[in-house]
């Protein structure tokens, strides 16, 4: 009983093993590969082979027959080129492929590109990456950031219809940090800080239309605060120092200071942000306090509306015709800034002399000075200042070599 059984079992046992072994055979990856390649040849042998029998089995093209299953294969094999050649160029477009970032990529001028949302890569008209981040509209709408051809960020951060827009950060070309802050339109506008090429914290303020326009602190290359105070049209603003007590001085500039004193006034040198006070004491003042009359801004250029200018006739077109111009016997502050500029321009026939006598670091006292030194002066009055603009005797008096503001005095006018 025991054989028989043994020999059913085996018979049974051989008939599913030829069925396990066929079902590995027909399912096995060379068996599958082989009868599709065999398929596959089989399929374009029988388009090459069969001949068409009438007219109905071509396509006329440009005067020639064309078997329409020679079409039909031709139209395949293009297509199947076509989809390699993707798959090779953009992996991009084949989130399941390995490597693929689910990132697409346009060229500058795709019409695709008009259409596409979401976060794209863009390449500029050499090939290089030109933008990375987010689209919509046919625009950079959202966060992304902006290279150059040599592939240094160029913006990095928020974008409205391609321009910057929000916070963002500003590089030099060489991919230094030029600027971190609002932007409105592509330019500085909000807060923000300002920084050189060589990294250091120049500015950190308020801007409007990418100039220093408000409250603001200036930083000398050390990152030490040097200026805090109000600016306009990105330079300091020295008229607002007019009036201020020296006392407010001292909390506005915090650089290296050298006091000056005759006995009847006071001349501070502030080499940081290129400037002097004149500082006259104030009788209605119960702690004889002294306060700025006069501020000298060290400077060739003059900065208007905007726009910087060098010469007196440029100048005569926004400040109105000079009230005085002419040869005047130099006072000591005047003295002193051409000494503290070193001949600007060369435009002095000399350097004034000036006697002094340092009593401490920081305070200088003045012995005596040139009383017949001569410069040669324009002047302006608009809105309520007075603007001196001061040369030498000898030179173009279309230059000038610094300027200084004072208030208007209307005295006579109140009388």
């Amino acid at each position: 009983m025991g054989n028989l059984i043994k020999v059913m079992w085996n018979a049974i046992k051989a008939r599913f093993t030829r069925l396990v072994t066929k079902i590995r055979m027909f399912t096995s990856s060379g068996y599958v590969r082989a009868r599709v390649l065999e398929r596959i040849r089989g399929f374009f042998r029988n388009v090459f082979s069969v001949k068409p029998r009438d007219k109905d089995d071509y396509y006329g093209v440009f005067g020639w027959l064309v078997s329409k299953k020679l079409a039909f294969a031709i139209v395949i094999i293009i297509g199947v080129v076509s989809l390699l050649y993707t798959y090779a160029t953009y992996p991009s477009l084949f989130p399941n492929r390995k490597g693929g970032d689910h990132v697409k990529t346009y060229k500058y001028n795709s019409i695709m590109l008009r259409i596409a949302k979401g976060n794209v890569r863009i390449k500029g008209k050499s090939g290089y990456l030109a933008y990375e981040g987010s689209v919509s509209k046919g625009s950079c709408n959202g966060n992304g950031t902006l290279y150059n051809p040599e592939g240094n960020i160029v913006y990095q951060g928020h974008f409205t219809n391609s321009m910057y827009e929000d916070l963002g950060t500003f590089y030099y070309p060489d991919g230094t940090i030029h600027y971190i802050g609002n932007f409105h339109e592509n330019l500085f506008s909000g807060d923000g800080k300002l920084y050189r090429e060589n990294g250091s914290l120049e500015y950190e303020g308020a801007f409007t239309l990418g100039m220093k326009e408000g409250a603001g602190k200036l930083f000398d290359t050390g990152n030490n605060i040097v200026f805090d105070g109000e600016f306009s049209q990105d330079e300091i603003k020295y008229s607002a120092l007019i009036g201020m007590t020296n006392e407010e001085l001292a909390k506005a500039y915090l650089g290296q200071v050298v006091m000056y004193d005759d006995g009847s006034e006071r001349v501070r040198s502030m080499k940081d942000i290129s400037a002097l006070s004149v500082e006259r004491g104030d009788a209605a003042s119960v702690d004889e306090s002294y306060k700025a009359s006069t501020i000298y801004v060290l400077k060739d250029n003059f900065r208007f509306g905007g726009k910087e200018y060098k010469k007196i006739s440029e100048i005569t077109g926004i400040l109105g015709q000079p009230t005085y111009e002419g040869v005047s016997r130099a006072t000591l502050s005047e003295e002193l800034a051409i000494r503290e500029m070193g001949n600007p321009g060369a435009s002095f026939d000399a350097l004034p002399e000036v006697t002094t006598k340092s009593e401490f670091t920081e305070y200088t006292r003045v012995t005596g000075y040139d009383t017949e030194y001569e410069v040669y002066l324009t002047s302006f009055i608009k809105d309520g200042l007075v603007y001196n603009f001061v040369t030498g005797t000898g030179a173009d008096k279309d230059l000038f070599s610094f300027y200084y503001i004072a208030q208007e005095d209307r005295s006579d006018v109140e009388q």
